[in-house]
């Protein structure tokens, strides 16, 4: 069960929703848990360690294993091409900034850090700045895998078309691109924190129960029935409400930080324009038909 594809991040960019997607196709086998951080973190337990974290699927065309470290840790590329130069490798990507305090709030959530304004984590955590680097990282694994088996899939494209993200997914992955996941639309990894954290915990554990024996539509329904729903909906708190939203200055002064890396990303994949960018504005003048100008011939 060696993988053969690989979804690397960043961080706080739709993996968890790449890896539920990609775990409920029936052939798609993936790792358990969902990031073994092995070509950032582990890489010293060796290869029979990561491949053990692979349940066996007997109708598995493909294995996956996401972990987003993978995006900006520079030995990762290196350690993933030496281990199997044919991997295919998806990253998915969002606004860096949205990206920067979704960071922050993923901090609080885990309870690395108390509940804070962004631009206090801001200025304890350059990470926050650092993932968002990606020209720079994602350079890396171009380098090291070439352009046909990168893929780059953006957050805010897959909230416009899930299914179409999905469907993009698995034909990159060489599978049944025609399967409908049950789950296409269902939200993952939100920014919350649970008012019974002992609650949620038994029931992931029941939910990851049910995924590694295939039973990831059955939980889709499950969970979409009137109790279990309000049950979960009664146990979440939106820790968006709980924080100050980002200053409009710091918003500004995050956007000319990424702007040179941005500028240089949109050159690497062949695009105008990324998918959170505003369409150039065109001038008045320009805008109007000829007949409604101040000039005239």
């Amino acid at each position: 069960m060696r993988p053969s594809i690989l979804g690397i991040g960043a961080q706080k960019c739709t993996s968890s929703w790449l890896h539920a997607i990609a775990a409920s196709h029936p052939e798609i086998g993936t790792s358990d848990p969902k990031e073994v951080d092995f070509f950032s973190y582990y890489f010293d337990r060796g290869y029979a360690w990561y491949e053990n974290h692979f349940p066996e699927l007997p109708a598995a065309r493909a294995y996956f294993e996401c972990s987003p470290s993978y995006f900006h840790d520079p030995r990762a590329p290196g350690r993933a091409r030496a281990y199997r130069s044919d991997l295919k490798v998806i990253a998915m990507l969002r606004d860096p900034v949205a990206r920067a305090f979704s960071n922050h709030l993923h901090e609080i959530v885990k309870g690395h850090i108390p509940p804070c304004p962004f631009e206090d984590g801001l200025a304890n955590n350059p990470a926050y700045i650092e993932q968002g680097l990606y020209a720079t990282h994602l350079g890396r694994w171009l380098d090291a895998f070439g352009e046909a088996r990168v893929r780059v899939m953006f957050s805010e494209e897959v909230a416009a078309d899930a299914g179409a993200a999905a469907e993009s997914l698995f034909r990159f992955a060489g599978v049944d691109a025609g399967f409908d996941s049950p789950i296409i639309r269902e939200r993952r990894n939100e920014s919350d924190r649970a008012r019974l954290p002992a609650l949620r915990q038994s029931l992931r554990a029941g939910g990851d129960w049910m995924r590694r024996r295939g039973l990831e539509p059955a939980l889709a329904r499950i969970k979409e029935t009137g109790p279990v729903a309000s049950v979960l909906k009664a146990n979440r708190v939106e820790i968006r409400s709980e924080i100050p939203a980002m200053r409009p200055e710091t918003r500004e002064r995050l956007a000319g930080i990424f702007a040179p890396e941005m500028e240089r990303l949109r050159a690497m994949i062949g695009r105008e324009r990324l998918p959170w960018e505003r369409p150039a504005a065109v001038p008045e003048a320009a805008a109007r038909p000829a007949a409604m100008t101040d000039a005239h011939p």
